[in-house]
Order: structure tokens, then sequence, then C-alpha cells
């Protein structure tokens, strides 16, 4: 029995995993106004978009993919047994409801999880079902290898602002940091697929040295980090020169999750 994955855009993924010919991505959209829309990590740059956003002023709205979009990424497997799904939290976006509509459309077995994640979080638990798929794993073990990552899976993320998150809806139960100091930058994390507060810290060092805190148990455990940014290239050498790594694994953050987080904004998913 073979298994295949299907993803959505707002996965971090490396260009050797999306490369891969068992694995199909479901892009999601960002707009720009009512006349423009652009597909998520395709049709503009992502050094375009976070000038865009910093500059536009009409915040941008996000839409989740049609079913049809999974349909058709689960008809081009037609070669593989079996199809696992994963996507974006569904109390961020509506990909996962359209992704298990879809699954009616077809007549073949398709599984759909909630990575509870996303981005790079969501990156890692896609590498863990493909470490299974690659070890010989059959389905049933290849849906629990990822079901062990949904539920191991951390993300900390620093944001300059928590305007973007307000604005977008997707702000959770952080929106109780609204309103606070101008100096005081928040520390996130991802809490069963919600974004909430962590630590408030004051001034841009600060926070990164809580971000810092809150990962170097994971590098001393030797989990697998996988880092993301949003135009915060400088932020994210910073923060692994001070968790002592060397080459960590870094993904640029598309527009529809950029549109949330805001410019400035970085993070560490660990698995």
């Amino acid at each position: 029995m073979t298994t295949a994955i299907v993803t959505d855009s707002t996965t971090s993924l490396t260009p050797e995993v999306r490369q891969r010919p068992d694995v199909r991505v479901v892009p999601l959209t960002f707009h720009f106004g009512p006349e423009e829309s652009y597909t998520d990590k395709v049709d503009m740059s992502n050094e375009e978009f976070y000038e865009r956003l910093r500059t536009a002023t009409e915040f941008p709205t996000t839409s989740q993919p049609p079913a049809g979009a999974f349909v058709e990424a689960y008809e081009s497997l037609a070669a593989y047994d079996d199809v696992l799904v994963l996507t974006i939290s569904q109390k961020l976006s509506g990909t996962y409801g359209s992704a298990v509509a879809a699954v009616e459309m077809v007549d073949r077995p398709v599984e759909v999880l909630d990575t509870k994640s996303a981005e790079m979080g969501s990156g890692l638990i896609v590498r863990e079902a493909l470490r299974s798929i690659d070890e010989g794993g059959d389905f049933q073990e290849v849906r629990q290898a990822a079901e062990a990552a949904v539920r191991n899976c951390g993300i900390f993320f620093a944001v300059g602002t928590l305007e973007y998150l307000a604005k977008s809806g997707r702000i959770g139960r952080a929106q109780r940091l609204v309103g606070t100091a101008l100096n005081i930058r928040p520390v996130l994390k991802m809490e069963d697929g919600e974004v909430v507060p962590h630590k408030r810290a004051r001034g841009r060092k600060r926070q990164m040295s809580a971000v810092a805190e809150e990962v170097k148990p994971q590098v001393d455990a030797g989990k697998t980090l996988y880092f993301g940014h949003v135009a915060a290239e400088d932020s994210l050498a910073e923060l692994s020169e001070m968790l002592g790594l060397g080459d960590p694994m870094v993904a640029e953050i598309g527009g529809v999750v950029g549109s949330h987080v805001g410019p400035g904004a970085y993070g560490v998913a660990y698995l």
C-alpha cells in the first residue's frame, strides 16, 4: 500500500519536499481589494508581498481553496493507494473544511488531518509523515506518525505589533494583549490550533531573549527546528546565533500567513 500527502500553501516546505511526486500543495489566495487576487507563494514574490503589505492602504484578506482544488489534487494522485491530507489549523482557516468536503466528491480513500498549526509547524508534521512513508510505513503508520507529530509539535513566535492579527481576526486568546503599551512586545505560541499569549517583553531584545529561552531546551534535547520569518531575516540570524545554531532550516512565510502576523514577525517550530 502506498500513501501520498496533500497539504496547503500555508505549510512551509523545502524545495526537495515540494518536488516529490507523492506530495501536492493546494494554494490559498490573498486579496488586496476586490480587484486584486494572488495565489499564495506563486503569483507574487515574498519580497514584493512584504513591501506591498507595508504600504497598502487596504488590509489584505485571504480565502481558503475551493473544494474543487482539493478534488483535483486527490485525483492527480491516482498512482497511490491512499491520500493523507494535512491542513492548516481549522481555527485559523476554513481550508480543513474544504479538504473534507472534497473527500465526498472522489471515489478513493482520502483522510484529512488538522495539523493544529501552520507554516513551519505544519512543515515539520508533513516531514514526519513523509519519513514514515520513506521507511515503508503503511497508511495507518503514516497517519499515526502525523498524529504524534501534531501532539508534539510546538511553535513560539514574536510579532512587532498585534495590529495584523487583530485586523485579520486570527488573534485568538491573544486578543487580551491588544492595547498594551507600544514598547510591550508579546511572545505568542500555538496551543491546540489557536494563537495564545505566552509572555510579554519590553523591547525587541528582551522579546528575542524570551523566544530563545523557550526554544533552548528544545535545542538541548536534539529536537528538529524549523525557523520562519516575515521580512525578518536579520532577527532570525540573531536568534540562531543566540541558540548556538550554525545553519538552521529557514522558511520565508508567504502572503496568507504573513498578512496575519505582519512584517517583522519570526518564530521557531520544534518537533
